[in-house]
């Protein structure tokens, strides 16, 4: 590292904690913080200060992406950030903060903001009307932890670093080798906020070896609080607390949605506008997709004989976009868009397995209320989503 650095963020107890490790390992460090509402026209101005010495980011994971494109725009390319909210380093050495905390970044590529990963497509749960469809799935299905890294390390030519991996299933901890996951996805993308999607059953179960790789690869647990779980929280929690793994937990889940339609839209872009999931853009087996409906719907498809789209994703290995393109092409309305309704439908949790299941778990008929009152409803609360999914999520012990 250059011995001469700017550090540049926009919270001044962390930068200055930063600047002091920095001294400690002979490294000169000058500080510029920035706030208020300007920053497109701050960090012009600043670039212009900073050529031929090391700028480092201190900012919020979720604020990342769009400050280093504003460094991009105004031609700065190598840079380094720090991770400060999703990564623990109180208790680092300077040195290790140095290797392991403080990561370089190709700034010529943008940043992904977030991409899940199926690492099983078993579950010990079988909710009814799964968003993944895992009650579909018998015996044990596994991602093939190969294909995986190849498929991370593809990602790489295409985006500098990733916003947050999610690793979920299925239940990710039924998969035997889920930490191999988690080791993977913090060697490729060590900038990424890692977390471990799981209903939580299995959690008390994993050994102490187990639990410190976890601390020691910043995972973070997103514990979804479905009533089994419900039941148990406390003691799972516990478990947690006392291991000094990270976790957050949701809400209580009594409720879960169902949005397919059995023809087509005309368009897209109502549908799009509402869904409160337009971030989950999903990676598998050489595949990038908008929306993670892509790698799971084949599952309804092959169980009731239904043709919905299953081709609506990005083949990484062959495609000649890049990753500025890409990013267009996941946050625009796409074609299967038009097969979710542009209402949610409400359905009572509760748990079914495959022979009982049935298409209308999933498919919901077109009415008055689904396709005119709800969809404004659901736009309104599309506003409030992100902020608090943001809370929500916002790991616990970290």
């Amino acid at each position: 590292m250059n011995k001469d650095v700017v550090i540049i963020g926009n919270n001044k107890k962390i930068c200055q904690q930063l600047k002091s490790k920095l001294r400690e390992t002979g490294v000169s460090a000058e500080l510029q913080i920035l706030l208020g509402k300007h920053l497109d026209r701050n960090i012009s101005r600043i670039s212009e200060k900073t050529k031929g010495k090391q700028v480092v980011l201190v900012f919020k994971n979720e604020e990342l992406k769009n400050v280093t494109e504003l460094f991009h725009t105004n031609g700065i390319t190598n840079l380094y950030v720090f991770p400060w909210d999703t990564h623990c380093f109180e208790n680092e050495n300077s040195n290790s903060i140095l290797s392991n905390i403080m990561i370089p970044i190709d700034n010529s590529k943008p940043r992904l903001d977030y991409v899940e990963a199926e690492v099983s497509g078993s579950c010990n749960l079988n909710c009814k009307g799964c968003f993944q469809f895992s009650n579909l799935v018998e015996g044990k299905i596994f991602c093939d932890l190969k294909v995986f890294r190849k498929d991370l390390e593809k990602l790489k030519d295409f985006f500098w670093g990733i916003g947050k991996i999610r690793l979920l299933g299925g239940e990710p901890l039924i998969n035997p080798d889920f930490l191999q996951f988690v080791m993977t996805a913090r060697e490729i993308f060590p900038d990424s906020d890692i977390r471990l999607v799981s209903n939580g059953l299995l959690i008390t179960k994993l050994t102490q070896p187990d639990l410190e790789t976890i601390k020691n690869f910043n995972c973070t647990f997103d514990i979804s609080d479905y009533p089994p779980t419900h039941k148990k929280i406390d003691e799972i929690t516990d478990f947690l607390n006392k291991a000094g793994v990270a976790y957050t937990v949701s809400l209580p889940i009594k409720l879960f949605y169902k949005c397919l339609l059995r023809e087509p839209l005309e368009s897209p872009n109502e549908s799009f506008n509402n869904c409160l999931f337009t971030h989950c853009h999903a990676l598998g087996d050489g595949y990038l997709a908008a929306c993670s409906h892509q790698f799971y719907i084949s599952r309804l498809n092959s169980e009731y004989n239904l043709e919905y789209p299953e081709n609506d994703k990005i083949n990484i290995y062959q495609t000649t976009l890049t990753g500025w393109e890409i990013n267009n092409i996941l946050e625009s309305p796409h074609d299967f868009c038009r097969y979710c309704s542009k209402g949610m439908v409400p359905i009572k949790w509760k748990t079914r397995l495959k022979r009982n299941a049935k298409p209308s778990d999933w498919i919901v008929e077109r009415n008055f209320t689904n396709m005119k009152v709800v969809p404004v409803i659901q736009k309104i609360l599309k506003l409030f989503a992100k902020k608090l999914r943001y809370f929500k999520q916002k790991p616990k012990n970290i």
